[in-house]
Order: C-alpha cells, then sequence, then structure tokens
C-alpha cells in the first residue's frame, strides 16, 4: 500500500469539493462523485433483491459503482457511517476494481486520512483519541488509528520537515484573512457569528456563565442536654477563662 497515493488522493478530493473546514461532509463528497445514497432501510423499500446483495457483502455499506449507488446500515453509530461513506469513496477514488485485501486496506487508509488528516490533527491540538473522536465525528477506534498515526507523522516533520504533500495540504487550508491553517469554521448556535478554529460551539459574547451555586449549611439541631452544654462552654468563650 502506498501511503503517499493515498494522501495525494485525499487532497484531490478537498481541491475538486471544495472542502476548507471539518468535520468533513461526507454526503456532499459523494453526491459530487454523482452517487446516489440510500439507507438500507430505503434500499429494502425500493428494491429487495439490492438489499439482499447488499447486506450479504456488508453490514455497514455498499457501493455499485456502474449504477452510482451507495447504501449504508442508518442503524450504526455516526462515526461508524462516515468511515463507512468514506470507505465506498476510497474505493471510487483509488479505481478498485474487484475485491482484495489490497483495495479494502486502501480504502480503509483513504477513510482514516479524509477525516482526519494528520495535520488537521496537529492544529486542532487534540491531545488524545477521544479529543479526536470529537472534532472529526469519527469513532473511537478510527480516532486511536488516527491519533497514533498522527504522532509517527509529527515525529517525521520535526525530524525531516515538511513534505511537499503536507505544503499542498497546508496549502488547502490555509486561510489569508485569519493567516492560519483553518480546521473548523461554524456560526455561533446564539448570534451566527462565524467561528474559526474554536472547540465551542458559542462566540465569546454568548458564552453563558457558569451559574453561581449557593450552598447552605443546615447545622444538626441540638438536644436538651447537648445545648445546655453549649451555652456552658459560650459563657466561658465569652467571660470565662477559656
Amino acid at each position: 500500500m502506498d501511503i503517499t497515493e493515498i494522501i495525494k488522493a485525499t487532497i484531490k478530493v478537498y481541491k475538486e469539493c471544495h472542502v476548507t473546514s471539518f468535520p468533513i461532509d461526507c454526503m456532499a463528497l459523494l453526491e459530487h462523485y454523482g452517487y446516489r445514497i440510500f439507507t438500507y432501510d430505503e434500499l429494502w423499500k425500493k428494491n429487495q433483491k439490492l438489499y439482499d446483495i447488499c447486506l450479504a457483502c456488508s453490514e455497514d455499506a455498499f457501493r455499485d459503482g456502474i449504477n452510482k449507488i451507495i447504501a449504508y446500515n442508518s442503524h450504526n453509530p455516526n462515526g461508524r457511517i462516515r468511515f463507512s461513506l468514506m470507505h465506498e469513496l476510497g474505493h471510487h477514488i483509488m479505481g478498485h476494481v474487484g475485491e482484495s485485501d489490497l483495495n479494502e486496506q486502501e480504502a480503509n487508509a483513504f477513510a482514516s486520512h479524509i477525516l482526519a488528516p494528520r495535520m488537521a490533527i496537529y492544529y486542532s491540538k487534540c491531545k488524545d483519541p477521544e479529543s479526536v473522536s470529537k472534532v472529526f465525528e469519527i469513532s473511537n477506534d478510527a480516532a486511536t488509528i488516527a491519533f497514533d498515526d498522527y504522532h509517527r507523522w509529527h515525529k517525521h516533520v520535526i525530524k525531516y520537515k515538511m513534505t511537499y504533500l503536507d505544503k499542498f495540504m497546508y496549502a488547502q487550508f490555509y486561510d489569508a484573512d485569519q493567516d492560519a491553517f483553518v480546521w473548523s469554521i461554524k456560526e455561533c448556535d446564539f448570534c451566527g457569528a462565524t467561528l474559526y478554529n474554536s472547540h465551542s460551539d458559542h462566540c465569546a459574547h454568548c458564552m453563558v456563565p457558569e451559574p453561581v451555586v449557593h450552598y447552605h449549611y443546615h447545622d444538626p439541631p441540638l438536644h436538651n442536654i447537648d445545648m445546655g452544654l453549649f451555652r456552658h462552654l459560650e459563657n466561658k468563650w465569652l467571660y470565662g477563662d477559656c
């Protein structure tokens, strides 16, 4: 498996589909390349024979390259669905014909790199697989693989500097107005302001302040004997020789 060719392919898709932010829109990418997308449930209603073929091939997703159809199991978790869809796109982009272990490995690598490119993991300052999973909307398993590979990539860059592909990747997501590598562009949930490279869904002006917690201390009631002792001690503190 030539990882260089796979990364070239992901950059090609980013350029052709004008991808400028993460998490990527998997459906939009597939539609750009002419695919019609159905859930397995929708396919069952339209064509039970094709549904049976899909399910026999995979419980996750299926691609019919001739008729430009991709079907997927909508009952899977979102991260798994996204990986499955990009796995199928990988088969298309890499020009795979037939089934082989190598084709599957390449499609998996394509899905991993297009969903969470290692440079974007770096600039998003993800510190662990959990943060990778959240930022790029991939499963924990996929995030663990991507994060481990990110460490390999980072060590290579430190030792040998950026490759020409790294430079192409940087150029794809560089925003001149922000003068930065932009890994996230989204709107504030409250005011609609554009947020760049933010882990929050709200801008600074719309941040909800932390609630003030008032603590109420309730002393347990004193029994009559305890109250008498308390009064005796109180008198000693105030007037006595304590």
